[in-house]
This record gives C-alpha cells, structure tokens and sequence, in this order.
C-alpha cells in the first residue's frame, strides 16, 4: 500500500476523479478491499483505532437513553392502564437485562477488534452473514427515518418560538398523512443537519455523546422543575387517574405488563444485536463492560420518569397527556406564547433536537454503515454507509409509524422477535461452542475447507435455530395487525424478544450438542486465542490520514482460496 506521503493530495484527487468513467469508478473504489470479505472497516481495527474508554462508553449509553421514545415509553404504559410504579420497574429491569445482554454481546468485539458483520460469519457462516446483517439494517433504515421525523419536530418547534407566525403558515398536507407543513420543513432540514456529522470516522466520534450526555439531562430536567413548579409540585397520580374508568383486569394487566417488558426490549433490539460495531473500538477488554452496564439502566429510568412526571404535571394543568416531548413543548406554546415560555420551549426544543442527532447516529447510522460494509466492500466504508443510510431514511414515511401510542409501542415489540435469536444464537455460539476462541484469518478466507464455511457457507443449525425461535410469537406478530388468532398466540407475542431469545439460545446449543460443528476449539482454554489474533492486528494493519492499510502479509492469509493445504497451514 502506498503512504500517505506518496499520495497526491485530496484535491488533486478529486479533481482527477471527474475527468473520465473510468476515473471516477478508480476513485470510488476503496484500495484496501481485496476480496469480498474484506476492507478497511470490515478488517480487525488497529491499535489507533481502539480509543473507546469506559467514559466513552459509559457516556454513549448515557447520552442514548435520553431520547424521544425513552420519555414518551412511560407515558405510554401508563396510559395503556398501568401504574407509575409498574412503568418504571419494568423500563429499570428491562433495560437491566438489555445492557448485560450488550455487555455479554461486546465481549468478542472488545477481544478481537472486529465488528457485527465479521463475528456474525463464525456462527451464521461466511454467506450466512448476508442474511441478518440486512435483516438489522432494514430496522436501522426505519429508525433513522422516525428519529430523524423527531428531530425535524423539535426543529419546528424551535422555529415557532423564533417566528410568531410559523403556524400560521398554510398547510396544504391532508391529515391523513400526519405531519404537516411547518414538520416537514423541520424533517429536511434535520436532514441538512445530520449531513456534516457523517463524515465523522465511529473511532473518532464519541466526543459528540459526551457532549450530549451533560446537555440533554439538563434540558430534561428543566422540563420537570417548570412542569412541577406550574403545577404547585408533584402530582404524579394525575395519568393514573385519567385510566381509571377502565381500569383492566389483574390478568390483562400483568400480561399487559409483560408485553410492556417486551416493548422496552424491542426499542433495544437493534443495539443488542450489532453493539460489536462499537465494543470492536475498546482501548481495553474491559472498557465496554462497566462503561455500558451501569449507565443504560439508570439513565433510561431517569428519562422515563421525568417523562412521566412532566406528562401527568401537564395533565393535571392542561387536561391532556401529551405523551411526546414534541407535543408536550408545543403544548406548552399553545397555552402561553410569552417571551419567558419561548424562551424555555426553545432550549429545550434545540436540546432535544441535538440528543435525537446523536440517538440517530449512535443507534442507526453507525450500526447500518458498519454493517453494510460487508455488502460492497469494494466501494462502502463506514463515511459511505451512513450517508447511504441517510439518504434512504429520508425517502421513507417514519411519521406513520408513530402516529398513535398503540401503533408506536406495536413497532418497538414487532421486529425484535427477529433480533432475539440472532443474538442469542451469538451468544451461545461464542461462549459456549467455541470458549472464546476465533481464527482471525479463516473469517476472511471463502475457501469451503475453511472452518466457517459450513455448509456452501451457511450454518444450518444456527438459521434452524434461528425460525425456531421466531415462529412461536410469529402468530401474536401476525395478529397485531388486527388479525384475530387466539389468546395462545396472543400470550406468546407478549413475550416476544425473551421467548424468541431464550428458543435460540436453547436450540442452537442443543443442534450443536448434537451435529458438532468444525474447529469448536472445546480443547482450548476460554479466549487462549486471543493473544494471536492481537498479534496478527498489529503486525498487518496501518493507519494514516488516507484510512487504513492492510499490509501484504496480512492481505495474503485473508484472501479467498480453494487450496486445502493452504487453510491447514493457516489453521
């Protein structure tokens, strides 16, 4: 590979890329992908790469549970018939279970430096990976969509506070559509917002959630202590209250209670999944262990009592339960337009606005980008993914999918039933089948001799697994959609990431238990490997300011191959 020494200026290549088609594909087509297996961010990150600290971490989860659907998650449940106390233990405990799952997730991240798509092939197989990375990145594409429609809101909300007349601008947008005029000027230019903050490498972007995890408890707070002081104090009973006269059943209700525990790790999901495509950037092993377990819990907690708090105090003021921040701050405006509430609403609002940015990134962008790296990785890294994955959340219609409280919960619980097994399956695979122990080189290699190749590179117990685990509460999926199919399935769904969680860890265990799958490794000791495969990121990779390089040596043990002799050497 070239230095950066020897390359010629970014200018002079940008020019040079528009003088001809076949310039411009030279210049698009990333140097250090030898295979289809492999590039710059698909391979192991090198030692200037691993900057992630357990403040880094710890500040990351922080700053991500303070967000649009964490607030409005508590209110939700109340209004659906549960109690204050009963809203708060499940969002504390679910996301309790959701940050040992990410710790436990992370572990081989943190080892060996890798990201989602590359672990993915030691249990899904070397073809196998295709599959779930596009199944998390469509979840990536319709998030990046609903968080970039909550931004464009609090932008709205900001500029009615600038301009008096920002609502009175005409609105030519049937309701059917919900969003208006006025939002879908504030989505586009979410969009223009978000743009610049893509360029940014994830090895060099935690900064912006440090600076999100002191701004954003702040505004929220400020939200409580004018929600409560208007109020003349707490008065957090007042949801409650509202849901009285139909109050359900003790068996409804703790079913209901159930399907809320589901919702909270459905919202979770996604990050279950691919937080490898973070932990592969901890400067220790254990960087990403305490930095995520402590501050998901507690932080999400926090935001969805203040959202709580903040929701019934303006019940009991206004008489209606604005379940949403966004709705909430224009709530705000409608019942007083002084200079004082425009003022506060407008903190807020822009606060609010930047955390959904950095919700946005951290949770979509980055995990799509990463992950779709393995789709072309002669022309996608991770700067090309998140600007693809922008541009395609903007296309999509987000604002339906959180048009009622009932529909937005629906969607938080639907697609996690897919994301369980995955994970688990993950899990399972790492700890238990291989003790820890992963050949860098054979993950890169598409020799069918190749101890991740499986079956023409495909791991058949863990998809077996895999549609095991999901078809229990697929019925229950299906019936939310207004499909009447029996109580049963109905039940099933309820517990739809933990059942399908818990059926994929089981059966991909038991498959392996008995159809032995190659190179398991069960003779070494737990992560004895780990020392060889640092040796291999040290010695093989490079980086400068034109991105990384993959040395020679290292770009002759991951190429794909059919020579048998070859692989025995290289094992």
């Amino acid at each position: 590979m070239t230095t950066s020494e020897q390359t010629p200026p970014r200018s002079q290549r940008f020019r040079h890329a528009f003088t001809s088609p076949s310039a411009f594909h030279e210049a698009l087509r990333l140097k250090s992908s030898t295979s289809i297996l492999i590039n710059e961010d698909l391979a192991p990150s090198p030692p200037s790469r691993q900057t992630w600290t357990i403040w880094n971490y710890f500040a990351y989860w922080w700053s991500e549970s303070w967000n649009v659907s964490t607030w409005s998650v508590g209110a939700a449940f109340i209004t659906l018939g549960a109690t204050i106390r009963d809203a708060l233990l499940v969002v504390f405990f679910a996301n309790l279970l959701s940050a040992v799952v990410i710790v436990l997730n992370g572990r081989a991240a943190a080892r060996y430096h890798i990201g989602y798509p590359v672990i993915s092939r030691s249990s899904f197989g070397i073809y196998g990976e295709y599959f779930v990375v596009v199944l998390r990145s469509i979840l990536g594409i319709i998030w990046g969509g609903v968080q970039l429609y909550f931004e464009g809101q609090f932008i709205s909300v900001c500029l009615r506070c600038i301009f008096p007349g920002w609502e009175k601008i005409h609105n030519g947008i049937p309701a059917s559509q919900h969003i208006t005029t006025q939002v879908m000027v504030g989505f586009f230019l979410a969009f223009l917002f978000t743009l610049p903050f893509l360029f940014i490498h994830t090895s060099r972007i935690q900064h912006l959630f440090s600076v999100k995890s002191f701004i954003m408890p702040l505004a929220a707070l400020g939200i409580v202590i004018w929600a409560t002081t208007q109020n003349g104090g707490v008065s957090s009973g007042s949801l409650e209250n509202s849901s009285s006269s139909t109050k359900p059943s003790t068996s409804v209700l703790a079913w209901g209670i159930i399907s809320q525990f589901n919702s909270v790790m459905g919202a979770n999901s996604a990050l279950l999944v691919t937080v490898p495509d973070l932990a592969r950037y901890s400067k220790t092993k254990n960087a990403q262990l305490w930095g995520q377990l402590i501050s998901l819990p507690i932080g999400q907690t926090l935001c969805a009592a203040f959202g709580v708090i903040s929701t019934s105090a303006v019940l009991n003021m206004y008489g209606q339960a604005y379940w949403n921040p966004y709705d909430l701050l224009n709530g705000i405006l409608d019942e007083s337009y002084s200079s004082k509430a425009r003022a506060g609403v407008f903190f807020a609002s822009a606060s609010f606005a930047f955390a959904t940015l950095g919700t946005s990134i951290a949770c979509n962008f980055i995990p799509f980008a990463a992950d779709v790296t393995c789709l072309l990785p002669k022309y996608i890294n991770i700067i090309r993914g998140q600007l693809l994955c922008l541009i395609i959340a903007f296309s999509i219609v987000p604002w339906r999918i959180v048009a009622t409280a009932n529909g937005f919960l629906n969607f938080l619980g639907g697609y996690s039933i897919f994301q369980g097994p995955v994970v688990g399956i993950m899990l399972v695979d790492y700890f238990f089948i291989r003790r820890g122990n992963l050949n860098l080189p054979e993950l890169f290699t598409l020799s069918p001799h190749g101890r991740y190749y499986f079956f023409h590179g495909f791991n058949v117990r863990a998809f077996a697994a895999f549609v095991i685990g999901f078809l229990l509460p697929l019925p229950g999926f299906a019936a939310s959609f207004g499909h009447d199919i029996g109580v049963a399935a109905t039940h099933m769904y309820a517990l739809g990431w933990v059942l399908s969680f818990l059926m994929g860890c089981l059966l991909y265990y038991v498959i392996c238990s008995i159809w032995k799958i190659p190179g398991d490794d069960g003779s070494y000791g737990f992560e004895s490997q780990v020392e060889t495969a640092k040796q291999i990121i040290v010695e093989g990779l490079h980086v400068d300011d034109e991105g990384v390089h993959i040395s020679a040596g290292m770009q002759d043990s991951m190429v794909p191959t059919k020579d048998a002799h070859v692989m025995e050497k290289m094992a």
